[in-house]
Order: structure tokens, then sequence, then C-alpha cells
């Protein structure tokens, strides 16, 4: 089982401490079948604000300015099973890191050219903060994985209202570690049955809506042309 771990933060923090104990716990349930992870660290391994130069959109993904680090990361989460990503609440949203990432893949929208690989993906996400914003960076991150097509997108989050893990009661400590290793097991038994598992009705609506607007494109236009070349307009195919 493959597993692409994105951690939204240069901080080995609360919300890195999280992640890493649902790996853990992950490890642990997948005694007989290992779970390979890759991991990336943000802005360590994606230092690049997107530029807007429209190259992804226009052109093609490969064309984007900056994809000798988005490439990378992109081709491992279509390689993986699953894909966790995580992000601590900075002023009451996500970390800058973070959506500069989900910035640069603006065009593997289902709206636009979506990867058909991205269909079959679950996705976990993980959040914590020190007081308020938590739904707010959560919501964030899973709208734009469910807008990659992923089968389904669970997430898990808390407020620890303290700046470091030890600071917390040993009694919350504990109750936030069974919350993640709960979540964990959840999201491993969706990675298990993800082949048997109907997309979601958020993937069909939008599907079947730009399904409909993208038929009235010019032909030459680029994504008509990619929902051509996949046979998802005119023909019997689609992504899920």
């Amino acid at each position: 089982m493959k597993i692409c771990v994105i951690h939204g933060s240069p901080r080995k923090g609360n919300t890195y401490k999280a992640v890493k104990t649902v790996m853990r716990k992950l490890e642990v349930m997948q005694t007989q079948s290992p779970v390979e992870f890759t991991e990336f660290r943000l802005p360590d391994d994606m230092p690049q604000f997107c530029s807007g130069c429209y190259n992804c959109f226009l052109k093609s993904i490969e064309k984007c300015p900056h994809y000798k680090y988005t490439g990378p990361i992109l081709d491992a989460i279509k390689a993986a099973d699953g894909v966790i990503v995580s992000s601590p609440v900075y002023v009451m949203a996500e970390s800058a890191q973070i959506k500069a990432l989900l910035d640069h893949y603006g065009s593997i929208y289902i709206p636009h050219r979506p990867e058909e690989v991205m269909f079959s993906k679950i996705g976990l996400v993980v959040s914590s903060t020190v007081g308020g914003g938590l739904n707010k960076s959560i919501s964030t991150i899973k709208r734009n994985l469910k807008y990659w097509g992923f089968k389904r997108v669970i997430s898990t989050g808390f407020a620890l209202y303290a700046l470091n893990w030890e600071e917390m009661p040993e009694k919350k400590q504990k109750r936030i570690e069974k919350k993640l290793e709960e979540k964990a097991v959840s999201f491993l038994k969706l990675v298990q049955k993800r082949e048997r598992l109907s997309s979601g009705l958020f993937t069909r609506f939008w599907y079947f809506v730009m399904k409909k607007m993208i038929s009235s494109y010019p032909d030459e236009d680029i994504d008509k042309k990619y929902w051509v070349d996949k046979g998802w307009l005119y023909g019997r195919s689609r992504p899920f």
C-alpha cells in the first residue's frame, strides 16, 4: 500500500505529530503488507508561489515554471492509494505553504482536465489549531481534493488551546491520540475497499455538468480536446 503524505508546514509541531500518530497506526495495522510512505514537507519541497502565468490552463501542467517541484508531488499523489494532507491553522485558515501548492493544480480540476487516476483516490485531511479557524483550514483542502476527483475525503482536527503538545493535560493528549488512531482506521478501511466504492454525489454532479458545458466549447479548446481524447464527451467512457 502506498500513501503520499504532504506536510503543510516546515515546523514539526502539533499537526506534524498528529500525522505521525496516524502513520504509526497505519503501520501497526498493515503488518502483512507494509505501508510505503512518500513524504513531502512544505515549503522545502515546493517553495514557489503560483505566478498566474496560465501555462497549466492554456498549455499543459508540465509547462508550469515550477513543475520541477510540483511534478514530483503530483506523480506521488497519482501513484498512491491514499493521500494525507495536513496543515496547521495560520491566522484562521490553512498555511500559505499548502495554499501555494494547491494553487498550482487548478488545471486538474474536474471542470478542466482531471487526471483519471484521481477518481480512485482516498484522502485524509489533518489540521490543528491553538484557537479558531479549524473548519476553514480543513474545508479548503477537502474542497481541492474533491475537485481533483477523489472518491472519498475524510478529515480530522483538534484545538489544543496550547502552543505545544506537551502543554496539554495528559488526559487531553490521550483523547486526541485516540481520535487520530480511530481516523487512521477509517482511512485504511476506505483505502482497502476503494475499488468497490462508487464516486460521491459531488464528483458525479460536477462531471456531468462539465460534460454538458464542455461539449459547447470550440473544437480547438484544450479542455474539450482532452475530454474528447479521453472518450468522456461523446463516448461511453468516464473516469469513475
